[in-house]
């Protein structure tokens, strides 16, 4: 409990005296997956409470909460149907004018992750399928992928999830710039050293200039004249969903309306939320940074073929094991 109080507080990773207390009584796979649930419920409640989500009737909670165990059947038959219903066309990315790519990326965590970076040889089966699969989705073998190998069911459902907003091709209806910019300043607001190496390199691919990734950084981005109103309306709001303050401010939802459709507020905050997801799990797990090569080789581009996705999903679904590991409640 401790732990996941200051994984939520985002102050985890200089908490070596925590982290060694949990070491001791968790696995190497249950200590990634203890701070991956921190980090899920960490975007569950940003996206809720910044959207102020209403409350279901109660018979309608009761229908889903009537047991904490799963059926691994329905989250198949789940991607399946994806499968399915998959479209013969999604949204079009806006055109993109590329950037130079920084000549040096900002410096990683040198303190070593709390636990081992797994690859395909030194994990088991279903984390080198995961490994396989990730690396072919996204274009290259990352060390976020080799740390979230130590618990592979449950990445093999972050990773495409993360994909999607990430990347134009596979759904989104944000300019590519624009989510740069939005996922750049939450990095910076939590100090996400390891994504905002990444994205600094990505934010080239879409176009952004030195100017604009300077001022990302700083205190008053939302009123930077390296953007345009509704770019500032976008920082802004992001600037609320990462500490989880957005549904507070009335002035700021206002003026983010008077530029974006529902539909596109719906997914600048789900964005907003999975990135400070992703901060506060590789924060706390201190992720090092791959060489640089591998980094600016990921993100050549930020056009993704819908192709790919698909043939990830298709690669979980064929691998699904015959059996998930049980869950072990311990001694108490």
């Amino acid at each position: 409990m401790l732990w996941a109080e200051h994984v939520a507080r985002n102050t985890a990773r200089d908490r070596d005296d925590i982290a060694a207390e949990v070491k001791a009584h968790f696995s190497d796979a249950e200590f990634v997956e203890l701070t991956a649930v921190c980090g899920l419920f960490g975007q569950s409640n940003r996206f809720q409470d910044s959207m102020r989500l209403p409350i279901e009737e109660q018979h309608e909670v009761d229908k889903i909460r009537t047991s904490v165990r799963a059926d691994p059947a329905k989250l198949k038959a789940y991607l399946e149907r994806i499968l399915e219903h998959w479209p013969d066309e999604f949204p079009k990315a806006a055109a993109l004018t590329t950037v130079a790519s920084p000549a040096a990326l900002p410096a990683g965590d040198t303190r070593g992750c709390r636990v081992p970076v797994l690859d395909t040889n030194t994990t088991g089966a279903d984390g080198a399928r995961f490994i396989t699969a990730a690396s072919a989705l996204l274009g290259g073998t990352t060390n976020a992928a080799k740390v979230w190998a130590h618990t592979p069911h449950v990445a093999k459902m972050f990773v495409p999830f993360y994909f999607a907003f990430e990347r134009d091709g596979a759904g989104s209806i944000l300019p590519a710039p624009l989510r740069l910019m939005i996922m750049l300043k939450t990095h910076h607001l939590h100090g996400a050293k390891y994504m905002i190496a990444h994205h600094t390199v990505l934010a080239g691919a879409t176009g952004l200039s030195e100017s604009q990734l300077v001022a990302l950084k700083r205190t008053d981005a939302a009123t930077a004249p390296e953007f345009s109103p509704r770019e500032r309306a976008a920082i802004a709001w992001a600037a609320l969903v990462a500490p989880n303050t957005a549904k507070r401010d009335e002035a700021v939802f206002s003026e983010l309306k008077k530029h974006f459709s529902d539909a596109e507020v719906v997914e600048m905050t789900a964005l907003c939320a999975i990135t400070s997801n992703a901060d506060l799990i590789y924060n706390a797990l201190r992720v090092p940074l791959e060489p640089a090569s591998e980094i600016f080789a990921l993100y050549a581009t930020v056009v993704a073929d819908p192709a790919r996705l698909r043939r990830y999903i298709e690669r979980v679904v064929a691998d699904w094991p015959a059996v998930l590991p049980q869950i072990d409640a311990g001694p108490g």
